[in-house]
């Protein structure tokens, strides 16, 4: 037997030969949570972003908690469609989303101080003050001026990218996907926010 040909191995294989084309959208199907962030904050960005903004630091805090409560990171995007359409369509009928939302928020909260969840160590017990804290910015940027709203919802929407980002490399809480669209789409949309302040 001649041992001088060396056996091939599988790794030692070539793979196939891939365009360029084939690698981006290899890429973009890895990372479609930031892909999906950066097109839906180029959407909403323009002259109703600061409402819009609003809207998403609500139903963006109020996600985290609800999520939290069910103890079922899977059901954060479910969560997430519930709430947009709750909030939206409040705001199509002249009422402000955090009004809309309050029923779910106390819920939520009753819920999950009476079951636990909320008084869980670590990120699962940060819920409530999170979602507080946006409420809290969202109600204070209805009393100021546009530049004051629009001031307290960008800060807010960089805090929140923050917030996803640390449910991102801790994978709790909710599905790891759901919290790198949110931190890509709170930091684009409070850069179009701050663009709109100072144009």
């Amino acid at each position: 037997m001649n041992r001088s040909k060396a056996t091939a191995t599988p790794a030692d294989r070539p793979g196939p030969v891939r365009t360029p084309a084939a690698r981006a959208a290899a890429a973009i199907a890895r990372r479609w949570p930031t892909v999906l962030g950066i097109v839906l904050a180029a959407a909403l960005a323009g002259e109703g972003s600061i409402e819009g903004g609003e809207l998403i630091l609500v139903v963006a805090g109020l996600t985290y908690l609800v999520t939290a409560v069910l103890d079922r990171p899977g059901a954060v995007w479910a969560v997430l469609a519930v709430l947009l359409v709750l909030g939206a369509g409040a705001r199509l009928l002249g009422i402000e989303p955090w009004l809309a939302l309050a029923s779910v928020a106390i819920a939520a909260t009753a819920v999950g101080l009476v079951r636990g969840q909320l008084r869980r160590p670590g990120l699962f017990r940060l819920q409530l003050p999170q979602a507080l804290a946006v409420v809290t910015v969202v109600v204070a940027a209805q009393y100021g001026g546009p530049q004051l709203a629009g001031a307290l919802v960008a800060a807010a929407l960089i805090g929140h990218a923050v917030w996803d980002v640390v449910h991102w490399r801790a994978d709790r809480v909710v599905a790891r996907p759901l919290a790198e669209f949110c931190a890509v789409f709170d930091a684009l949309l409070a850069v179009a926010i701050i663009a709109l302040l100072i144009g």
